[in-house]
This record gives C-alpha cells, sequence and structure tokens, in this order.
C-alpha cells in the first residue's frame, strides 16, 4: 500500500512538471497519452488497484481519482495557456500601422485611341451630332452597292475585302449571300437613313476591316469616325465650316485648314480635308512629304444614289458626309510614328497615356 502511495504522489508531482515545461500543444498532448492513455502511466496505477488489499482501496482509490483529476486540470490548464501565448504573438505578428501608407494600386486607363474617340464624340455632340452605331459584318449590298459601288465599279479596287466563309465549305469560299467584314463605317450611314426621320446628324465610330499588309502605316484591322447629316438646307458652305471648327477644336485654335478636289463614290462634289502639317508647322518636312499639309479626313455632299438607297428623297432632302481614320488622327495627335504600336498591347507604350480618361 505504501508503494503504491508514493508511486500515486511521484506522479502527481512529476506530472505537473513536465505539464508545465510542454513547450507546445503537441508536447502537451504526448503527455496526455503517456499519462491517460490505454498504455498510460496513471492508467497502469489504477489497474494495480486490484492487487491492493480491499481495506486499503478505498483510500487508494480516492488519492488515485484526485490525482487523475489533477492531472486532467493541469493538461487543459496548460492547453489554455499556450493557446493565450499563440494568439497574442500571432497579434503582435499581424498587427497593422494604420498611419502607414497604404501599397499603391496600379489604376487603369483608357487606351489612346478610345480617348481620341471620346474626344471626337464631345466635340461633335457639340455640333448637335448623336452618335449612331452599326454591325461588324455587313451585307455586300450594304457595304458597296448601297454607296454607289456596284459589284463592276472601279473603285472597289480600293477596298482589299475580308469576306465571310460559306459555312462548312472546304476548301473555304467567300459566303453565296455576300457576308463580309465591313471595310468601312460608311454602311452605317445607309442604316441611319433607314432608320431615322430627316433632319439626321450621326457620327458612326467603330471598328473596319480589310485585306491589308500589316506595316507602319496600315494594319488588317483599324477605327473610322463618320459624320452624316441630311437636312432641307444643308450644304457644302456648312460642311466646310463645321469641319474647320472641329480642327480647331481638335488640334488648337491657330489650326490652318484647306480643301482639296477629291473623290468618292458616295459623295458628289468630294473633298480631301487638310491641316497644317503638326509636325513642321506647315514649313515642309519628311512627315508631310515636305508639303506642309497632311490630309485628316474626306467629306462632301451625299450622292443622290446613297440617298435613294437609304430612303431619302433627293429632290426633297440633301446631305453631307465626312470620314476619317480615329489611328491617324491618334498618330498625328500624339506624334506616334508607328500604327503597330496601338494594337502591340504593349504596357511600356500605353503607360505614357495614362493621363486620359
Amino acid at each position: 500500500m505504501d508503494e503504491m502511495r508514493d508511486r500515486l504522489q511521484e506522479l502527481r508531482v512529476t506530472a505537473a512538471e513536465q505539464l508545465a515545461a510542454a513547450p507546445d500543444a503537441v508536447a502537451v498532448d504526448q503527455l496526455r497519452t503517456a499519462l491517460l492513455g490505454r498504455s498510460g502511466v496513471l492508467t497502469v496505477l489504477l489497474r494495480d488497484l486490484g492487487t491492493v488489499p480491499a481495506a486499503d482501496r478505498p483510500a487508494l482509490g480516492q488519492l488515485a481519482n484526485e490525482v487523475r483529476s489533477e492531472v486532467e486540470g493541469s493538461i487543459l490548464a496548460r492547453l489554455a495557456a499556450l493557446q493565450g501565448t499563440a494568439l497574442e504573438a500571432r497579434l503582435a505578428a499581424e498587427r497593422l500601422d494604420m498611419s502607414a501608407p497604404g501599397r499603391p494600386s496600379r489604376i487603369g486607363h483608357l487606351h489612346p485611341l478610345m480617348t481620341v474617340e471620346r474626344d471626337l464624340r464631345e466635340i461633335f455632340h457639340a455640333f448637335g451630332f448623336e452618335v449612331f452605331e452599326g454591325p461588324e459584318i455587313e451585307t455586300d449590298a450594304m457595304n458597296f452597292e448601297a454607296l454607289n459601288i456596284p459589284p463592276d465599279h472601279p473603285s472597289r479596287d480600293l477596298w482589299d475585302t475580308l469576306y465571310v466563309a460559306e459555312p462548312g465549305s472546304d476548301p473555304p469560299r467567300p459566303a453565296e449571300d455576300g457576308t463580309i467584314l465591313r471595310t468601312h463605317t460608311s454602311p452605317v450611314q445607309i442604316r441611319a437613313m433607314q432608320a431615322l426621320q430627316p433632319p439626321i446628324r450621326v457620327v458612326t465610330p467603330g471598328r473596319c476591316y480589310r485585306y491589308e499588309a500589316v506595316d507602319a502605316g496600315h494594319n488588317f484591322e483599324f477605327f473610322q469616325v463618320e459624320g452624316l447629316v441630311v437636312d432641307h438646307d444643308s450644304s457644302m458652305a456648312d460642311l466646310k465650316g463645321m469641319l474647320e471648327e472641329f480642327a480647331r477644336a481638335l488640334y488648337g485654335e491657330g489650326t490652318r485648314t484647306r480643301f482639296r478636289p477629291g473623290y468618292y463614290p458616295f459623295t458628289e462634289p468630294s473633298v480631301a480635308f487638310d491641316v497644317a502639317c503638326l509636325v513642321c508647322g506647315g514649313g515642309g518636312c519628311p512627315a508631310c512629304g515636305r508639303t506642309g499639309w497632311m490630309t485628316i479626313l474626306g467629306a462632301g455632299m451625299v450622292h443622290p444614289a446613297v440617298l435613294v438607297a437609304g430612303g431619302i428623297d433627293p429632290d426633297e432632302y440633301q446631305g453631307y458626309a465626312f470620314g476619317m481614320g480615329l489611328d491617324r488622327i491618334t498618330l498625328l495627335r500624339h506624334g506616334i510614328p508607328d500604327l503597330r504600336l496601338l494594337m502591340s498591347a504593349d504596357l511600356r507604350f500605353l503607360s505614357q497615356f495614362s493621363a486620359g480618361r
């Protein structure tokens, strides 16, 4: 009996010391198994109580239960202490200094093409224009014939067309219904005349496609902005005055302009609209071919055949139209030497235009 009591007392002291020294929850769990597990020291002692004389069992049993309760309480207390210490260490490690400056976030911005397009929209909005958009996939009839360009017209050679393939054709051949990727935004003028009643005053921005070799000045994918006015009294004088104001709004109050005769099958008469070279100021340089002028758009009075295709009576109404390459306008505005940069997705190039909207 005395030996059993001594072993229990010794276990009480030893267990308390070992638990107090346990460095983490894993060590505490290992001690729990060594003391209270199926083969644990205290478990074995409790089994040995059966060998003690019956008269001594109550006293030893009470002592054994006290030791077991103390061990279990010490285990719980040590775990709680370790958890509290771990929480304090975690809070200290994750503490935020609210006075420290935050990490800057990269903020995106519009592509320079889109910035210039928005500027053009605002300029023309001041002249009373509204935006009218159309599909990028068109029919041959809308893209050419409705614009006074029949199949045998020589001007067809000016457009290198991308045709949509006939479904299931192998090898691919042009679609039988004449479906193409539009070569200009001019078909939207026909759609606007068919959808709206005069007076009409619209701009038609959008993406266009041509079968072109890609170089510094050409791409198979590009953007245009066209304008259309249809009214009783619209005239060439109105077109000239509006375009001069547009050029000054885009490039500055002192911008010099000129009109030159031109040719487009969907306008008659047709003109080319030039501005004084934005590089040399009109003195003559390689950028302007030593002429001192740069052509920024084509324009003219809407051809009567185009008015008829749009459902407009040419005896009652007349109109003017103009069109420009948004890519070229952007190149001139920012002095960009190569058109391919606009489609390069190169952040080193695009980040230079972060001041844009």
